[in-house]
Parts: C-alpha cells; sequence; structure tokens
C-alpha cells in the first residue's frame, strides 16, 4: 500500500469518530453526513499545514475555523445552529495524544522513589499538557469563529 493511500485512509477515519459522537450527541439523521464531511476537511486540512511543516496547534485551528465557517454556512442555510455540525466535526481533532502523554508521564512522577530525579517527566507532562490545552483553545477559537467575526447573529 503506497504511503498517501495511508494517509488518505487516516483523514478518513475522521468521519467514523465524528459520526459517532454526532450520534451520542442526537445530531439529527440528515445532519450526519455534513457531520463527517466536515470532519475529513477539518482533519485533512490540519494534516495539509502538518505536512507543509506548520505547527499541530496552527493546524488544529485552521482546520477548526474551517469547519466552524462551513457548518455556519450550511446552518443559515436550514435556520438551525452552526453547532450541530461543528462541535462533533471537530471532536477528531481533540488532542488525545498529548493529554495521555500528560497524564503517563505524572503517573510516572507518582510513582518515582522518593530520592530520583522527575526532572524529565515534569517536563514531559507540562509540555504535554500545555500543547493540549492550546490544542483545545484552537478547537475553541475555531468552532467560535463565525459567531466572533459576525456578532451581528
Amino acid at each position: 500500500m503506497t504511503a498517501w493511500l495511508i494517509e488518505l485512509l487516516i483523514e478518513l477515519w475522521a468521519a467514523p469518530a465524528a459520526l459517532g459522537f454526532a450520534m451520542l450527541f442526537n445530531v439529527p439523521k440528515r445532519a450526519l453526513w455534513l457531520c463527517g464531511t466536515l470532519a475529513v476537511i477539518g482533519h485533512g486540512l490540519r494534516h495539509l499545514v502538518d505536512v507543509l511543516h506548520g505547527d499541530l496547534v496552527l493546524g488544529t485551528l485552521a482546520g477548526a475555523v474551517v469547519i466552524g465557517l462551513l457548518a455556519e454556512l450550511h446552518a443559515r442555510r436550514r435556520h438551525e445552529p452552526g453547532a450541530i455540525y461543528a462541535i462533533s466535526a471537530a471532536i477528531p481533532l481533540v488532542p488525545g495524544k498529548s493529554m495521555y502523554e500528560s497524564v503517563q508521564a505524572m503517573l510516572g512522577i507518582a510513582v518515582l522513589p522518593a530520592n530520583a530525579d522527575g526532572s524529565a517527566l515534569i517536563a514531559i507532562a507540562g509540555v504535554s499538557a500545555i500543547k493540549a490545552a492550546m490544542i483545545l483553545m484552537a478547537l475553541a477559537f475555531g468552532i467560535a469563529a463565525p459567531m466572533l467575526l459576525r456578532p451581528d447573529r
């Protein structure tokens, strides 16, 4: 299997994740296709920024802004709130890896002997936690971007 096909499959897996959360959030069935499509677009854009040697936080922000804007455009035509589409579509952009690394490092610190130096684990925990927080802020801003850019609505 070629590398580009594997990358494409990884991007397409954003759709089932978004659809699972959309069903959990009780999104109307007529909106499921858009949630999955927006998830693939947002995840793909984040990957594109990564391929262009951009930062993960910047890529997440770009993906979330595009998800928020497209969700709002579609929702206005249907006279629905854009959050119906945007929130579940942004779920695949949640920084699970950074959160996991932070928690694992903190658990490693907890089991260190009293005289051991845990500075490397503290650094890993801190960097991972800050990266996860920044990604979550980028997601929140991206989803809210249409409301922040056009407050008249």
